[in-house]
């Protein structure tokens, strides 16, 4: 036991002295200073276009630039249609290949998009919490499982027994008042000739109870959102706390037990409203977003503590996560409690803070990063400049100042001059009023805005090309590869901006969400989501799953993976078959590739394929391998053996050609053998006669030279 006195249970005091620091160290001087605060305001001016604080005019002017306006709005829609274009986000990954994890991974998927988008106004939320981000920084949401319930009554001025007992087997139907009964003459019973009696029950009232407990998700505003200063993200915080205002009514309604036990002297110290300030005004991020809206900034208390009914006077809450060793073990647990004053309301063991961050810009080891509004500031604040001194200098070219004598002309009809005005003088006036013309302005101001607009497009990556609007793209010359290539290149800082939000605060929504689901939902739940409805057993469900943020960008995109798909089955496969390689392809791999090109399109692959999992199956494409196999060798060997006759064809015919030809040559060796004999004969016969008549013989020609004259006739050369 000696090893335990340094282990300490902490008490409510300590707890409240511990929640009081985590509160102070994170909204002291550092984070929740004129500074973050006054950076946010400035943000929401200028995304506002309000000429107010920073941007407040100097001049005749109060004209802002839209840079911010701009770049904000661009990236939020394109965004919004990356995210929410198709009411997905959530996209639970399968555990393995069997179609059983395929379909638990979209049921995981429909029940968590389900709760994001149906149970809750999901596109408008993540819209808020997309440009609460790109706008302040970081943008704050929660989840929370929240029980609630709406009743339907019914009356029946008569029922049956029977007919109560079969309403009151369903679940959620309990009688509203006394039974009251009367017994009733039934028909005739045929066989006893009498009427039997029936109990039946009058002015019955019945209430169906509906479960409406649902998964609630919420923004939460900047000004209430508290962190501790040193914290890198929310899992390694030592404070993440919210703190909001609820009625002294609303919380005896929350937590009744709690609040009994508050006497009347501690409800009036707990604490007071921090969303206005000491004099009864609102705090500078609400004041902002009221001045913007065309609200008044300093507006007074609806209820004032004094005037206020005592049940609608307002409490600061404070909802915190903190780890605390609440049960002296030594070890600090993960808890979340919800304070008023120096009563803890609520506490409860946690494994998750519920709560999830985007932020477009990250500073590497802080919790806060930049937002879009930061990088456009500089833009926008050169260009109203600017654009306030082309106004300002139109404006004294019109009504350019006066010199004038007032001795000699009066000054107020100078002032407020009319048409066809007649203005007193005393004297002359030629030489008593003379104009001020304005200065000249600067030749290098038109290309100086030109070339704050290019240094907006290269800070924020939201340039023209990236938005279509960029015309000089499509100029003859400019191929489609070639537009398409600087519309990616363009788009390079919005897909990272995208991809990011996607890995951290969209992912832990959606983890979140599905685990809150299945621990406090019931064992089945029936969910319609996008024309289907279905009751799924949401605890046969695994407990942990991956899950992917709905994106359909990068080299993992749906469309990049169906390509691939498409290209293993049209290609690759169908090339090892037709070599005879088919004994390397898995038996179930056409169907496991059917399977993932099925569900890369957002399609149930159980509507159309068998389960490849089980031992039929496997035993079945083994036997379809093998026949295949089989069949791809024995048109192999068809092949090779038509191969073979063919060559030995084509060898046969070169024999034959080759004796063809020696025959030939042997023909025509013997046919001129036979012509040079007969010339010969024919010479010498012509011989014979020519001596016998004693003449002399002719000279006998030359057969080569005949044979070389014959040649060179038919070849046209003679």
């Amino acid at each position: 036991m000696a090893g335990n006195k340094y282990k300490e249970k902490v008490s409510d005091d300590s707890l409240i002295n511990l929640i009081e620091t985590g509160i102070q160290n994170s909204t002291g001087e550092w984070l929740n200073s004129s500074d973050m605060t006054r950076e946010r305001q400035r943000s929401t001016y200028e995304f506002a276009g309000i000429a107010a604080d920073h941007l407040a005019p100097q001049g005749v002017s109060s004209i802002v630039d839209t840079s911010t306006t701009e770049t904000v709005e661009a990236y939020t829609s394109i965004l919004s249609d990356l995210f929410l274009n198709n009411g997905k986000l959530a996209r639970f990954v399968p555990y393995d290949n069997s179609p059983g994890s395929f379909k638990s991974a979209r049921d995981a998927s429909m029940i968590t998009n389900y709760a994001i988008f149906k149970q809750n106004n999901g596109w408008e939320l993540i819209q808020t919490w997309i440009k609460s981000a790109l706008l302040w920084k970081n943008g704050i949401i929660r989840w929370d499982y929240v029980e609630g319930y709406d009743y339907e009554f019914e009356e029946y001025e008569k029922i049956s027994q029977g007919q109560l007992d079969i309403l009151l087997a369903e679940e959620g139907v309990e009688i509203i008042g006394n039974l009251n009964y009367e017994n009733e003459l039934g028909e005739l019973n045929m066989e006893t000739g009498q009427q039997d009696a029936e109990l039946v029950y009058v002015d019955v009232r019945i209430r169906r109870k509906n479960d409406n407990s649902r998964v609630k998700i919420e923004n939460i505003p900047p000004e209430s959102f508290r962190i501790s200063r040193d914290a890198k993200s929310i899992d390694d915080a030592s404070f993440v706390g919210i703190q909001t205002i609820l009625t002294r009514s609303e919380i005896r309604k929350m937590w009744p037990d709690v609040a009994d036990n508050i006497g009347e002297d501690e409800w009036d110290e707990l604490g007071d409203d921090t969303t206005w300030d000491g004099n009864g005004s609102y705090a500078e991020d609400i004041a902002a977003r009221k001045l913007v809206t065309g609200q008044s900034y300093l507006q007074g208390r609806m209820a004032d503590d004094i005037t206020a009914l005592e049940a609608n006077r307002e409490v600061t809450i404070t909802e915190c996560w903190i780890n605390v060793d609440r049960d002296g073990d030594g070890v600090a647990e993960l808890k979340h409690f919800i304070i008023a004053g120096d009563t803890v309301l609520y506490e409860k063991d946690i494994d998750m803070i519920p709560i999830a961050c985007l932020s477009p810009i990250d500073i590497p080891y802080e919790f806060y990063g930049l937002s879009i509004a930061d990088f456009t500031r500089s833009s926008t604040l050169a260009s109203t400049a600017i654009l306030r001194g082309f106004v300002e200098n139109t404006y004294l070219t019109n009504y350019s100042p006066k010199l004038a004598d007032p001795n000699v002309v009066d000054f107020s009809a100078l002032q407020n001059m009319r048409p066809k005005q007649i203005i007193p003088t005393n004297g002359n006036p030629n030489g008593a009023v003379s104009s001020l013309p304005p200065e000249a302005i600067s030749s290098g101001t038109v290309p100086l805005l030109s070339h704050l607009q290019t240094i907006k497009e290269q800070a924020t990556g939201m340039s023209k090309a990236a938005q279509g609007l960029n015309d000089s793209l499509y100029v003859s010359g400019n191929s489609e590869s070639k537009v398409a290539a600087v519309k990616s290149a363009s788009q390079k800082r919005i897909q990272h901006i995208a991809r990011r939000f996607a890995e951290t605060g969209m992912k832990r929504l959606c983890t979140g969400v599905y685990k809150t689901m299945r621990k406090c939902l019931k064992t089945h739940s029936k969910f319609s989501y996008q024309g289907v409805f279905a009751e799924i057993d949401i605890m046969s469900l695994p407990s942990r799953m991956d899950v992917e943020v709905f994106l359909d960008i990068g080299e993992n995109s749906n469309s990049n993976m169906i390509k691939k798909f498409e290209m293993v089955g049209s290609q690759i496969l169908p090339a090892l078959n037709s070599q005879g390689q088919g004994v390397v392809i898995r038996p179930e791999a056409p169907a496991i590739l059917a399977t993932k090109l099925i569900e890369s399109m957002g399609i149930d692959s159980n509507d159309y394929l068998e389960d490849y999992t089980t031992d039929e199956f496997k035993q079945k494409a083994m036997e379809t391998v093998k026949q295949q196999t089989e069949k791809a060798q024995k048109d192999g060997a068809l092949l090779q053996r038509k191969a073979e006759a063919d060559a030995s064809l084509a060898e046969a015919n070169v024999t034959f050609t080759n004796a063809q030809s020696k025959n030939t040559v042997d023909d025509n060796t013997k046919q001129l053998a036979i012509s040079i004999d007969k010339h010969f004969q024919e010479w010498a016969e012509i011989d014979i006669k020519a001596r016998k008549e004693g003449i002399e013989p002719p000279m006998r020609p030359d057969f080569n030279q005949i044979t070389t004259l014959a040649r060179a006739m038919i070849a046209g050369e003679a």
